[in-house]
């Protein structure tokens, strides 16, 4: 039973993380002279997350408007996880298990492989993070991916660059 939380503990940090990542992927653009980005989500689109990511609507419209930078992006995730999956969704001992677990520093990697990888497919259109999401798991199923995965969690997950 432990585990079974553990994974789904997993599976939903990983998608916010996730979802963060593909919010700056399409909506963060740069501003001024400063050269800061901001994240912009047009209205149709916040709609759109509203209704088909209720939960995950918090998190867009909370970083919606505001200057990104690695530790902003990173407060708001974390603060969005603990605030609504801590206690409510998960144990208090959960949370902090998953994110210093090397799965989810596994997942993370190759995700971030992945998009980097998929960067002009990505681009040519704004795809749905649903979309993504079914995108990077039918990877994950392929030879590379399989390959990916593996020597990934062979060599650890700090090594990842040096599959890039």
């Amino acid at each position: 039973m432990a585990q079974e939380k553990f994974k789904k503990a997993l599976k939903e940090i990983c998608d916010v993380i996730k979802f963060e990542m593909w919010l700056r992927f399409y909506f963060a653009t740069s501003e001024g002279n400063d050269g800061s980005i901001v994240l912009k989500i047009p209205d149709e689109v916040l709609s759109h997350i509203q209704k088909e990511y209720e939960l995950l609507y918090k998190l867009a419209s909370e970083l919606n408007g505001k200057k990104l930078s690695p530790d902003v992006s990173q407060r708001a995730v974390l603060d969005f996880i603990l605030k609504n999956y801590e206690g409510e969704r998960f144990s208090h001992d959960v949370i902090p298990s998953v994110l210093n677990s090397k799965a989810f520093e596994v997942e993370i990697s190759i995700f971030h492989l992945w998009v980097s990888a998929h960067e002009d497919q990505l681009d040519e259109k704004v795809y749905d993070f649903r979309d993504w999401m079914q995108f990077f798991e039918a990877w994950k199923r392929t030879e590379k991916g399989q390959n990916v995965i593996t020597k990934l969690h062979s060599l650890g997950a700090k090594s990842s660059k040096n599959l890039q």
